[in-house]
C-alpha cells in the first residue's frame, strides 16, 4: 500500500512539472523556439524519464503482489505502451528541426512520422483496458457497435479540419491514426461505467484515457493542420504537453486499479463464503 501511494506522488509531481513547463512557456519564460529551445527539451526530457521510472516502479510493485500471474501481462502491456509513446514523443521533439519533409503544405508533418510509434503504443494500452474490463458475451457486441460509431465520428472530424494537398503519407497516417486514438475516449466511457471498479478509481482512468483522445484532437487541429498547416506554434505544443502528460501520468497506474479490483472481489467471495457458512 506504501508503495502504491509513492506512485501516486510521482505521477502528481509529473503532472506538476508539466504545468509548470505550460507556465512558463505561456508567460514567455522560456519557448522551445529560440534560445531556450534546449533548457524546453532538457526539462521535458526529464519528466518522461520520470514518467518511465514510475511506470516500471509500478510495475515493480505488481510483481511482488500476490495476483502477480494474474496481472503481470497487463503491468507489461503499460510498460512498453509507454516506450513506444516514448519514442513518439522524441520524434516530435523534432530535434534536427525539419519542416515541410512530405510536402509543401504542412509545416509540421514530422507530428506523421510519430504515428508509427504512439499507434503501437496507444493498442497495447487498449489491450490492458480490455483486460482490466473483461467483457464477453453481448458486450463484445455492443463494444464493436460503439467503436464503429466512435470511428464514424473520428473520420467525420478528421475531414472536416484535414487540408488538401496534404500528401497522401501524411493523410494516411494521421487519418488512420484519428480514428485509432479516439477509441481512447470510448474505453474511458467503458471504465467510468464499469461496475467492476471502485468509482474513484474508475473516473480518474477514465479521465486519463479521454485526455489521451483530446491532446491528439488538439495536435490534429491546431499543430498539424492549423492556421493554414503552419500551426499555431508553440503555444498549443505546451498545452498538448500539459494534456499529454497528465494523461500519461494517470493511465500508467491501470495495474495498480487492476490488482484493486482483483483484491476486491477476493475479498467480496471470502464474505459470501463465509456468510454460505
Amino acid at each position: 500500500m506504501v508503495a502504491r501511494w509513492h506512485t501516486v506522488k510521482i505521477s502528481v509531481l509529473i503532472i506538476a512539472l508539466a504545468m509548470l513547463d505550460l507556465i512558463f512557456t505561456l508567460l514567455g519564460v522560456w519557448s522551445v523556439v529560440g534560445e531556450t529551445r534546449n533548457w524546453v527539451l532538457s526539462f521535458e526530457a526529464l519528466t518522461l524519464i520520470l514518467l518511465l521510472c514510475n511506470c516500471l516502479i509500478i510495475r515493480q510493485v505488481i510483481n511482488q503482489h500476490q495476483y502477480a500471474h494474474s496481472y503481470r501481462l497487463v503491468a507489461n502491456l503499460v510498460v512498453f505502451s509507454l516506450l513506444f509513446c516514448l519514442a513518439g514523443d522524441i520524434v516530435n521533439f523534432n530535434l534536427a528541426q525539419h519542416y515541410f519533409q512530405h510536402g509543401a503544405v504542412i509545416k509540421h508533418d514530422y507530428l506523421a512520422d510519430s504515428v508509427w510509434f504512439f499507434m503501437p503504443g496507444y493498442l497495447l494500452l487498449f489491450l490492458a483496458c480490455w483486460c482490466l474490463l473483461g467483457y464477453s458475451g453481448t458486450q463484445v457486441v455492443y463494444f464493436i457497435i460503439a467503436m464503429l460509431i466512435t470511428s464514424l465520428l473520428a473520420l467525420f472530424s478528421y475531414l472536416n479540419m484535414h487540408l488538401p494537398g496534404s500528401g497522401w503519407y501524411v493523410t494516411l497516417l494521421t487519418g488512420g491514426y484519428a480514428l485509432v486514438i479516439a477509441q481512447a475516449a470510448l474505453l474511458g466511457l467503458c471504465l467510468l461505467i464499469s461496475s467492476r471498479i471502485a468509482k474513484t478509481q474508475r473516473t480518474i482512468l477514465a479521465l486519463g484515457m479521454i485526455l489521451a483522445t483530446v491532446a491528439d484532437a488538439l495536435i490534429g487541429q491546431f499543430w498539424l493542420f492549423g492556421n493554414e498547416g503552419q500551426g499555431y506554434y508553440p503555444q498549443i505544443r505546451a498545452i498538448n504537453w500539459a494534456i499529454y502528460i497528465t494523461s500519461q501520468a494517470i493511465v500508467i497506474h491501470l495495474p495498480l486499479v487492476a490488482i484493486t479490483q482483483a483484491q476486491t472481489s477476493s475479498r467480496t467471495s471470502a464474505a459470501e463464503a463465509g456468510l454460505a457458512k
